[in-house]
């Protein structure tokens, strides 16, 4: 499937880069965020504990403390099912069957109650359809909001090697709002 070719190839180009570069885009990745986006309007913001090289939130995150932003982290429950957990303070956090950090709550939020939801990617195509590792999970958690009259504003931060000219996307496949790399703002509304 072309997908999974495109898939392994941006995972292994993410694997050449330099702790320095990473530092750096990472900076100005979450820089650019804030400034385009109206953090302090959001009430609940999805947001997630970075795996592999994604590109982190601290910046960002503090951020959210300024204006008290409900927090909610993606957990995956009974084998394929994803849902967000409220992040508080002293939050009991553990690793998930990937060795990606979750909350440990249950005080969760549906999708279609967000009003912005940070969502890593692996890859982009022309038209802003995400391409995740593979599980589905982000496509099937919020196949919902489609369907709602309030829509949450989806961002994915990411590197410009990985927003690609080329069109792959399939029908149930999540599409982004706006996507920030360390030299661009992507919108596709």
């Amino acid at each position: 499937m072309v997908k999974n070719l495109i898939r392994k190839s941006l995972l292994e180009q993410g694997q050449l880069l330099s702790k320095n570069f990473i530092h750096k885009a990472n900076i100005d990745i979450q820089n650019a965020a804030i400034k385009h986006l109206d953090i302090k309007s959001c009430k609940n913001i999805l947001s997630y504990f970075p795996y592999k090289n994604e590109v982190t939130l601290e910046i960002i995150s503090e951020e959210f403390k300024k204006y008290k932003n409900n927090i909610f982290m993606p957990r995956i429950i009974s084998g394929n099912k994803l849902k967000y957990n409220l992040l508080k303070k002293n939050a009991i956090l553990e690793k998930n069957k990937y060795g990606i950090v979750e909350v440990k709550n249950k005080i969760y939020l549906d999708s279609a109650s967000f009003d912005l939801m940070f969502i890593p990617f692996v890859g982009v195509d022309k038209d802003g359809y995400r391409l995740g590792y593979g599980g589905g999970y982000f496509d099937r958690s919020i196949a919902d909001i489609s369907f709602s009259e309030k829509k949450p504003i989806i961002v994915g931060l990411g590197y410009d090697f990985q927003v690609l000219e080329e069109g792959f996307a399939e029908s149930h496949d999540l599409r982004y709002n706006i996507v920030i790399t360390q030299t661009r703002i992507h919108s596709y509304n």
